[in-house]
């Protein structure tokens, strides 16, 4: 049939995979060249030019590596992929300490809305998270606000669900200082009716719009709104938004932060939860689908720093690029 002639140039590259002749890796001490060439297609191509995979190098072993990777070799490539750290991951492994201790830079959640990454895991086979858990924020005087798991209560019209849920759970803030957030509800609805609407938006902070000041960024002088109270804005509203935009709302539009918290609190709001991975992300994620990049022909070359890339020059039907990686000098 048709789709075992096509499979068959794929079971003969993963061979050639697997014996070590594709895509053309050396390995010494000191460098590891990697050669990709390609051919250019025409009706008149032999038969045996067309069972010949195409090859890829990937540079780069963090989730966009890793991604580009599973996807080349599932379309018939025979792929290398290279990455400086000796472990697969990159920035987002990790690593463990002399004692066993596990290490990651940074804190990773994985969000209800990342699909990808959770039909990734299924395909894989693997059951790397928790239970979806809460969260809470905390400032100087403690814990603030918790956040409780939105996707296992009923939906209710928005943003009722969200005000509703969270309401109980704030330790330290009064209830005219919750209610005092009632006013930004318009802010939300209205703030890009129009493009006009929208730039006014704009030329604000997000610090000035909550807490209702009439200054823009520029030093113009806008129409005055309704702010909330300064303890809201300062134990729940700016943390939120520096956790979702990495910067204070002082520097942020208001147009620019109204749209995130739109998508969280309006449009999405069981987008919150969120779930832990009960490992290291190296251990857990990136190992197990090493494994699978390898079982099915592809290459993972750790502590590869790559050095340049010399891209093919001419006009020539065939033509080979290569790709040049040092390897960390070994101590004695």
């Amino acid at each position: 049939s048709r789709g075992r002639r096509r499979a068959a140039p794929r079971r003969r590259a993963a061979a050639r995979v697997a014996r070590g002749r594709a895509p053309q890796i050396q390995i010494s001490s000191r460098a590891v060249t990697a050669e990709s060439s390609s051919s250019s297609s025409s009706s008149s191509s032999s038969s045996s030019s067309s069972e010949r995979a195409p090859k890829a190098v990937v540079i780069g072993g963090g989730w966009a590596g890793f991604g580009a990777t599973w996807q080349l070799l599932k379309h018939g490539f025979d792929v290398a992929l290279l990455d400086a750290s000796p472990n697969p991951g990159g920035l987002s492994g990790g690593w463990r300490t002399t004692r066993g201790r596990a290490v990651e830079a940074g804190c990773k959640g994985f969000w209800r809305h990342y699909r990808n990454i959770d039909a990734l895991v299924d395909e894989l086979g693997i059951a790397p998270f928790t239970p979806y858990t809460s969260s809470a924020f905390y400032s100087p005087r403690g814990k603030e606000v918790e956040a409780p798991v939105l996707g296992s209560l009923p939906r209710l019209p928005t943003p009722l669900g969200t005000l509703l849920y969270t309401s109980p759970y704030f330790s330290n803030l009064s209830f005219e200082d919750r209610a005092s957030a009632a006013p930004l509800a318009l802010d939300l609805l209205t703030y890009d009716l129009d493009e006009k609407t929208y730039m006014s938006y704009d030329a604000r902070t997000a610090k000035d719009v909550f807490l209702g000041k009439c200054n823009g960024r520029d030093g113009t002088v806008l129409p005055l709104g309704a702010g909330c109270s300064e303890a809201l804005y300062d134990t729940f509203l700016s943390p939120v938004l520096c956790a979702l935009m990495f910067a204070p709302p002082s520097e942020l539009s208001a147009a620019a932060a109204l749209d995130v918290l739109y998508g969280y609190v309006l449009a999405h709001q069981d987008d919150f939860d969120v779930r832990w991975c009960k490992g290291t992300i190296a251990e857990e994620i990136f190992a197990p689908w090493k494994r699978e990049i390898e079982k099915v022909g592809g290459e993972v070359f750790g502590g590869r720093r790559v050095a340049r890339v010399e891209l093919a020059t001419g006009e020539s039907n065939k033509r080979r690029s290569r790709v040049v990686a040092t390897t960390r000098a070994r101590r004695r």
